[in-house]
């Protein structure tokens, strides 16, 4: 491979912040850590009123225990500080101009009466009204960062753009991500092979912050030089470095729009997370990651045990189904000689629904020029009597990021007279199952409103066997999946 310079290019921090929650739910729910938790009740917590929307009345302060009784919402967010770092590696903060900025932005909307949590992204260029400040990319909401009002100018900024009150927040920077995966030993990971960009011409950063042109000769790789990122497609698993490069990366053949397709892999990513860390092998550990964790984030000291039992304990017990993923829709525009993403008008329906509890329809589900997400991809494994194939189809699945709530489903579920092996889809979810089909080459793809459940399942029989995915890809010749108009 050809030698690249230090990447110099934005990157996403917070997405494990809520992954982190997971692992501390048994710990947290045990007397017996109770002293542990007072050891570290203060451990980097920072300044933080909740915000109200512009013009709402303010309500009551916030008491111990709300979140358990009442609708929450929790701001993820993340920066790209180098801090901690090898500069070799990663550059300085002196080379990216400082390390305030917002490059990962997550809404965590929480709701006992609905037993779920919604989880909704921001792109980072998203053209909003920031308070005192006028009109700007959202990440610049950001500037003072974590330790100099950067998390309530950006939860004021959000709650005034989603009408939403913020109440706690979460911060993670690249070192703390690392930290995170690292504790967890490793994360698990199905990544497609439509995104294969070697050999051949990738974008890598110059020492001058330049983009140029690097020739990687290695065969049959995704690599992305400004992100770190050089893996093979495939089911693996992913260290901290990894999975960094992994999440930040924006350069890839499919990133027709870099932000908007970060955006999926973050979010595949969190629910790869989530569908392990649900996993009663995987709960049993979580005491002894209780205080590794805690020190590689930063929240608001407001947030109390009983906020972090909540948020967590409501997904106990359930299925991947309990987090939805939503992101904010919007479309590439130019504010003089910024790029930046213009919200589509129909993000006010996204908002509208969370604030009243409502079911949310499909909105924030597909970006624009943008393969969907498997986090928002539902998908079932149809056994037709090949139980041992079926299992291992459902965990490729569980690994990629799916959500695999519907689980392993009877026959009876498939369109009658299926005769082979395959991967069947309702009308208009053909996009979601070109992403499926990734994962399982060689499977034809079919449509049928007979489909039962799930909007897209794969049919196993006892004579097939799932290939790897690193051998297929999503379309005939590699295509990358379709996309939303």
């Amino acid at each position: 491979m050809a030698a690249s310079p230090p990447s110099h290019g934005r990157f996403p921090r917070a997405l494990v912040a809520i992954t982190a929650s997971l692992a501390l739910v048994v710990g947290l729910a045990s007397a017996g850590f109770a002293v542990q938790w007072l050891s570290l009740r203060d451990e980097g917590t920072k300044d933080f009123d909740p915000t109200q929307p512009r013009g709402a009345t303010a309500s009551p302060a916030l008491e111990t225990g709300k979140c358990a009784d009442h609708p929450c919402n929790y701001l993820l967010l993340g920066s790209d500080s180098r801090a901690g770092l090898d500069p070799e590696k990663y550059g300085t903060n002196e080379d990216i101009g400082g390390e305030n900025r917002a490059d990962t932005i997550m809404l965590v909307h929480t709701d006992p009466a609905l037993e779920k949590a919604i989880v909704l992204s921001f792109p980072r260029d998203l053209w909003v009204e920031i308070p005192g400040r006028g009109s700007d990319r959202i990440n610049a909401a950001f500037e003072g960062g974590v330790g100099g009002g950067g998390p309530q100018l950006m939860a004021q900024t959000v709650s005034n753009l989603t009408g939403l009150r913020i109440d706690h927040f979460l911060y993670v920077d690249l070192l703390g991500f690392q930290r995170v995966v690292e504790t967890l030993g490793g994360v698990d990971m199905c990544i497609p092979a439509y995104n294969v960009n070697t050999p051949g011409w990738v974008t890598a950063g110059s020492p001058t912050g330049e983009d140029v042109q690097v020739y990687i000769d290695a065969p049959g790789r995704i690599v992305d030089p400004k992100a770190g990122l050089d893996i093979e497609p495939g089911c693996q698993q992913l260290d901290g470095t990894q999975a960094l490069a992994y999440v930040r990366a924006r350069h890839l053949p499919c990133d027709a729009i870099p932000d908007f397709s970060r955006i999926g892999r973050q979010q595949q990513f969190l629910r790869s997370l989530i569908n392990r860390m649900l996993q009663p092998s995987q709960l049993v550990q979580a005491p002894r990651l209780v205080s590794p964790i805690l020190r590689s984030l930063q929240r608001d000291r407001d947030f109390l045990p009983a906020d972090l039992v909540y948020l967590v304990g409501q997904l106990q017990g359930l299925t991947t189904g309990a987090v939805e993923f939503r992101a904010v829709p919007g479309f590439s525009a130019w504010e003089g000689t910024k790029s930046v993403v213009q919200m589509d008008p129909s993000a006010d329906r996204l908002f509208e629904a969370i604030k009243d509890g409502r079911p949310i329809s499909g909105v924030g589900t597909q970006l624009v020029n943008t393969p969907p997400s498997e986090a928002n991809t539902t998908v079932a494994v149809v056994d037709a009597n090949a139980t041992d194939v079926a299992e291992e189809a459902l965990a490729i699945l569980s690994q990629a990021g799916f959500d695999v709530s519907p689980g392993v489903v009877p026959a009876t579920q498939a369109p009658a007279g299926l005769q082979a092996p395959a991967i069947v889809f309702q009308p208009g979810q053909s996009s979601y199952a070109q992403v499926v089909g990734a994962y399982f080459p060689g499977l034809e793809l079919v449509e049928s409103a007979r489909l039962r459940g799930a909007p897209v399942a794969v049919v196993v029989a006892p004579s097939y066997d799932p290939s790897p995915p690193s051998q297929g890809s999503a379309g005939p010749d590699g295509a990358c999946p379709d996309v939303a108009a």
